[in-house]
């Protein structure tokens, strides 16, 4: 069995964004505007492979879902992300960093693309939501 961190799924996660949007009767504008991500970035998940970690983790909160259902072959049982409200989620790099073997040349970042978010999250046998912090808006 491989070891290998499995990818996140945009394409999965573009088509419950555009079922969940026809379902609650908004507008991409609203959506962008509730969760702060531009309406491009999220129509480029329909073909993207790879996206910016902070953008695709407050659409999962605005979906109310758990990360890892768009994890393809995830070991880790996740747990929702809470939707914007009055603050965002944002992927604690601190966390992130100390998981990371690779971490020691790249210290100071402070963004993350969602697939490096996940193999991190998969290889430490953790949640996506536990590398993770709420800031108040």
């Amino acid at each position: 069995m491989s070891t290998q961190p499995r990818p996140f799924d945009l394409n999965k996660l573009s088509t419950s964004i555009t079922q969940e949007r026809t379902d609650r009767s908004v507008t991409w504008k609203e959506i962008s505007q509730e969760v702060g991500v531009a309406i491009s970035t999220i129509r480029r998940f329909e073909t993207a492979t790879d996206a910016e970690a902070d953008g695709v983790l407050a659409l999962v909160g605005w979906l109310g879902v758990a990360p890892e259902t768009f994890i393809v072959g995830s070991r880790v049982s996740g747990v929702p992300l809470p939707a914007a409200g009055d603050g965002v989620i944002r992927v604690d790099m601190v966390k992130v960093l100390s998981l990371s073997e690779s971490s020691a040349r790249s210290r100071t970042t402070t963004r993350t693309t969602i697939q490096r978010l996940v193999e991190a999250a998969q290889v430490s046998k953790t949640t996506v939501a536990s590398l993770t912090r709420w800031c108040p808006a």
